[in-house]
């Protein structure tokens, strides 16, 4: 932890008796009333990298003093029933609290600046002094992550089988490789609803390597697979598919859980790239398939995301600035 070179008592000391109202707790996009009414407290520095370099980050931890809805009240109970405690450490790349801490984020910076305080800010822990649902209660159905390892790895399996044979072509997964006639759909019984894949192949010599792309349709559960490959491939090329394939899936899956929740997916897409890829439902899909990346490609979380817009600059659109934005809200920080 880095030495603490701003006046952190008095800060905290007004803080103590200032509360911050978080109006949209669960998101712009959640149709869902009420407020929580927060304290906050901080705690230190902590370094985190930032587009490649090391920055100051402030660390704090918000205390929950009330929420005026009871359906909101219930929700944070079963979040925090889930994670089985009422004071939760939140680690770098935890997104069990996201949709209120990167609110809370904004509204801390702002205050800070009041104190001539520019730096980004993190949460590091969570404190529930509001709701009181037993763990036992706990409702298994919050935990999303993970839990669709089983169905990444098969459907990762059965793109890397077809792609090895055929290069070009589309395809309906699983209908086109299956033995049984029946099989048309994937279906998990660790997620909510069956799906089916749409793989799209196709050559260009024009490109180095590969380029993967994907997206989710929630009307009909399907998800499109693009693949556009290099006609001369190496071992190392379907390596680097191998990794895409697993964040692009476990990324896509999550929009699936996210749909099967309930989650209120906005009617339009917007067209301003950092507006796409801030949005509550993005951020935590990109983490979850940075995270699988991750695990498949043994490297650090933070390596991961930021090769990622390092290395598609002209797929995302994003400025430098936005880049950075974009990395500080997949780091934990705002």
């Amino acid at each position: 932890m880095s030495i603490i070179d701003f006046p952190i008592e008095r800060i905290n000391e007004f803080l103590s008796d200032h509360s911050f109202v978080v109006t949209k707790p669960l998101g712009e996009n959640v149709e869902i009333g009420g407020n929580v009414t927060i304290k906050v407290k901080l705690t230190g520095i902590k370094p985190m990298i930032s587009i490649g370099d090391w920055k100051d980050f402030i660390e704090y931890t918000i205390i929950i003093e009330d929420i005026d809805d009871s359906y909101l009240k219930g929700i944070f109970g079963h979040l925090f029933a889930a994670v089985k405690t009422q004071d939760y450490t939140i680690a770098n790349t935890d997104t069990t609290f996201y949709l209120i801490t990167s609110q809370v984020n904004g509204l801390l910076r702002n205050f800070l600046k009041y104190f001539g305080i520019d730096n980004y800010v993190t949460c590091t822990r969570i404190i529930d002094k509001v709701t009181n649902i037993d763990p036992k209660y706990m409702n298994e159905s919050i935990i999303t992550e993970d839990k669709d390892d089983n169905a990444i790895r098969i459907v990762v399996r059965d793109i890397m089988s077809v792609f090895k044979y055929q290069k070009e072509g589309d395809y309906q997964l699983p209908e086109d490789i299956s033995t049984d006639e029946n099989d048309m759909v994937y279906d998990f019984p660790e997620l909510g609803s069956s799906f089916t894949v749409n793989l799209m192949m196709s050559l260009n010599d024009e490109i180095d390597t590969i380029d993967v792309d994907g997206e989710y349709y929630g009307d009909d559960d399907s998800i499109d697979v693009r693949i556009e490959s290099n006609p001369n491939l190496d071992r190392e090329t379907l390596e680097e598919l191998y990794f895409e394939l697993n964040e692009l899936i476990a990324h896509e899956l999550q929009h699936l859980v996210q749909n099967d929740e309930g989650y209120k997916f906005p009617k339009r897409e917007t067209k301003k790239s950092l507006k796409y890829y801030t949005q509550p439902h993005e951020i935590e899909a990109q983490i979850r398939g940075f995270k699988r990346r991750s695990q498949k490609e043994r490297k650090p979380y933070e390596e991961v995301v930021i090769s990622w817009f390092k290395r598609n600059q002209s797929k995302h659109g994003l400025s430098p600035k936005e880049i950075e934005i974009v990395i500080n809200k997949l780091l934990g920080g705002e």
